[in-house]
């Protein structure tokens, strides 16, 4: 079975050490996805990328943060077609609902993120289905733990996989890994993610088919083959 990673940083480390250690690990492929800050440096980015010796596949992607829906749809808008996979950063419930309704989005991260609740709702689901928007459990976000109690991020967390397994919403796992370190076997995750209330084969598939499905259809519309469902097949 290939694993995939869709969001980690550069954070301590090169995108050439990132690649090395997701190699040992085995995964097949990462995206380096570091918060957004510029088209410049998205491009220094993407010339790293490019210079990168590896065995495993290594994708341009992006996190976005933004705080209201219109800033958010402004700065999609300015990267999508520059990158392969666009995750937003989650939390806000306006945020969160404006994520779910944009089919230009592949991932909403965390949306529990910071909150008292799940963040996501039933509208939220409905529209995720429609757009084909996967929602992530950040294994970082687990991991740091400080302004809320863990207990119930894992709660909220598993709220959200009730909610998305009711809907059937895809779920994305990744690490959010800022270096190395927090860099795990992609077994490990898996094994969190079924404790939270995850079905071990949706778990497995949450690393390997939902980000190799977002990473094919993404590479697909880049090169002009599909547009929005539609695909080009000779």
């Amino acid at each position: 079975m290939k694993f995939y990673d869709l969001e980690l940083h550069t954070g301590d480390n090169t995108i050439q050490q990132l690649a090395e250690f997701a190699e040992k690990l085995e995964y097949s492929g990462i995206a380096v996805c570091n918060d957004f800050e510029s088209l410049e440096k998205l491009e220094k980015i993407k010339k790293e990328i490019e210079d990168v010796k590896s065995n495993i596949k290594i994708l341009l992607g992006v996190k976005i943060k933004a705080d209201e829906p219109a800033e958010l749809n402004k700065l999609i808008s300015q990267v999508r077609n520059k990158v392969d996979i666009l995750i937003v950063y989650g939390g806000k419930y306006n945020i969160n609902r404006a994520a779910c309704e944009n089919p230009r989005v592949d991932i909403l991260a965390h949306p529990e993120h910071g909150r008292y609740d799940n963040g996501l709702d039933v509208p939220c689901m409905r529209a995720a289905v429609t757009n084909n928007v996967a929602v992530q459990i950040n294994f970082r976000n687990i991991l740091h733990t400080f302004r809320r109690p863990r207990a119930h991020i894992l709660s909220h967390i598993k709220k959200n996989i009730e909610l998305c397994k009711g809907f059937n919403v895809p779920i994305i796992l990744c690490s959010g890994a800022q270096n190395t370190w927090e860099m795990r076997d992609p077994r490990e995750i898996i094994s969190i993610a079924n404790v939270l209330g995850m079905d071990l084969g949706k778990a497995f598939v949450s690393m390997s088919d939902v980000p190799r499905g977002i990473i094919d259809k993404n590479l697909k519309t880049l090169k002009g083959e599909a547009y929005r469902g539609v695909e080009v097949v000779g």
